[in-house]
C-alpha cells in the first residue's frame, strides 16, 4: 500500500508531462499550417465566373481557379465576397490576397501582376427585338446595362457624355432587365453570353458589338505576407504545364 501510495505522485507527474507534451505537439501544428489565401469575390460576376449561393461563392471559373493557384502554393483558399466598387479597397487595404479577372485599368491602387491567364473581351449584348447596333456610335443615348462601380474605357471614351449608363449590381440584374424589356443593351463579356445563352436558349439575346479583346490577369496585394515571387513562379507554372488551360476548357 505504501507502494503505491509512493508511485501515485509520480504516475501523476508523468500524466501531466505527456499531456503537456500533446499539448505543445498540437500547438506546433497549428503554428504550422500555414495561412489561408484570400481571394476576393466579386459580387457582379455571373457564370461562367461565378456563381453565389445566399452571398458566398459556391461555383464557377474564379472558385476553381482560386483553388487551383492556393493548392499549388500549399494553402487552404478563402473567398469573401464583395461589389465591385469595394473591391479595390479590400486589396489595397491587405483585407484579401488576391483578385483574379481584372486588369490594371479596372482597379485603384498598386498591386503585383500575375500574367495575363483569361482570354475574354466586351460586347454589347442586344434584345432579339432591338435595333441592331452596326457602330458604338449607335449606342448614344440610348440606356444601356452597365454594373455600378465599374469602369468601360472604350464606351466612355466613344460616347463621352452620351454614355447613358443603366447600373445594376450584377450581371444577372441586367440580364433580368433584357428580359422583362426594361432595356434593350448592356454591356457583358463574350463568355457570359455564350454562357447564357446555352441555360436559357429562350433568351433570345444577340451579340451586336465587340469593343475589345482583352486577357485577364490576377492582381495580388502589396500588404499580402505571401512573397509574390513565390505566387508568380506557382501561376507560371500552372500556365506551363497546361493546368489553367484545362480549367478554362471546362467553361466553353
Amino acid at each position: 500500500m505504501r507502494f503505491v501510495l509512493r508511485l501515485l505522485p509520480l504516475l501523476m507527474i508523468a500524466a501531466a508531462g505527456m499531456d503537456a507534451n500533446a499539448t505543445a505537439s498540437a500547438n506546433a501544428n497549428v503554428a504550422a499550417e500555414p495561412p489561408p489565401l484570400v481571394f476576393i469575390a466579386p459580387t457582379n460576376h455571373a457564370m461562367p465566373m461565378a456563381r453565389f449561393e445566399n452571398g458566398e461563392l459556391s461555383g464557377g471559373m474564379l472558385k476553381d481557379l482560386g483553388e487551383l493557384i492556393a493548392q499549388r502554393l500549399g494553402r487552404r483558399p478563402v473567398f469573401i465576397s464583395r461589389p465591385s466598387r469595394r473591391v479595390s479597397d479590400t486589396l489595397s487595404s491587405g483585407q484579401a490576397d488576391a483578385v483574379c479577372y481584372v486588369l490594371p485599368n479596372w482597379l485603384t491602387g498598386s498591386y503585383h501582376w500575375s500574367q495575363p491567364l483569361i482570354a475574354n473581351g466586351g460586347i454589347v449584348v442586344a434584345r432579339g427585338d432591338a435595333p441592331v447596333l452596326r457602330t458604338i456610335a449607335d449606342l448614344a443615348d440610348k440606356p444601356v446595362g452597365t454594373i455600378t462601380g465599374y469602369r468601360y474605357p472604350e464606351i466612355e471614351a466613344a460616347l463621352g457624355s452620351h454614355f447613358a449608363r443603366d447600373d445594376a449590381p450584377t450581371m444577372e440584374h441586367n440580364f433580368r432587365k433584357l428580359d422583362i424589356g426594361r432595356m434593350q443593351y448592356a454591356l457583358t463579356e463574350p463568355a457570359t453570353l455564350s454562357y447564357r445563352m446555352r441555360m436559357d436558349p429562350q433568351a433570345h439575346l444577340r451579340s451586336d458589338i465587340v469593343f475589345n479583346s482583352f486577357k485577364a490577369q490576377c492582381a495580388f496585394s502589396l500588404k499580402s505576407t505571401l512573397p509574390f515571387a513565390q505566387v508568380d513562379r506557382a501561376i507560371n507554372g500552372l500556365v506551363g504545364d497546361g493546368s489553367i488551360q484545362t480549367l478554362l476548357d471546362r467553361y466553353r
